[in-house]
């Protein structure tokens, strides 16, 4: 059997290093344990990757990119532009409560990654901000909202939902009756933007 190549190396010290985090938690987590777990030297491990916060930053970016692949879907849809911000929202806000509030260690992960600004949360807000222009800009083409600045207002409904994407913010409003749910929420913004 042929050696494993360097992108199965690595696709395997992710695979190893999420197990580990979602079971011990990141902070819990050394690279020596990592290395154990995938029978290799820590030496090995620091071939393919610079450091421990290299390897979370790695994971981090898998987990959003499954969920931004998820938005995408939703947000290219022949829907009109009302339908797709509505499940827009409901799946950010399933997403958070699945990944982040009943995972534990994925949560304290995630919350590490956007107080210490790693790039694959910037980039996701970027990305998410782009989609929901695209969404509202489709919405205001087909009369469906009122004429705006698509980026503008999808800055301003991506802050509206706070309390579904932020990991800490959702965990402290999980069990608040009065927090408004997904579909109260998307109704509150579609009155916002509607013409």
């Amino acid at each position: 059997m042929p050696p494993p190549t360097a992108d199965e190396t690595r696709a395997r010290i992710l695979k190893e290093a999420e197990r580990l985090f979602r079971h011990y938690g990141y902070s819990k987590t050394t690279v020596a344990d990592i290395a154990d777990a995938c029978a290799m030297s820590s030496a090995n491990v620091y071939r393919f990757f610079a450091s421990k916060l290299e390897i979370v930053e790695a994971i981090c970016n898998l987990i959003i990119s499954g969920l931004e692949a998820e938005l995408h879907k939703i947000a290219i849809t022949d829907e009109p532009a009302s339908v797709r911000l509505t499940r827009f929202i409901e799946h950010i806000a399933r997403h958070t409560a699945e990944t982040y509030i009943q995972e534990k260690k994925v949560h304290d992960m995630v919350v590490v990654a956007m107080e210490e600004h790693w790039g694959a949360i910037e980039r996701h807000l970027q990305a998410r901000e782009v989609m929901l222009a695209g969404i509202i800009a489709s919405g205001i083409e087909a009369g469906e909202f009122k004429p705006q600045n698509p980026a503008r207002a999808a800055s301003c409904v991506d802050f509206a939902l706070v309390g579904f994407c932020h990991p800490v913010v959702a965990a402290q409003c999980c069990d608040d009756l009065e927090t408004p749910a997904p579909a109260e929420m998307a109704e509150f913004l579609l009155r916002a933007l509607k013409a």
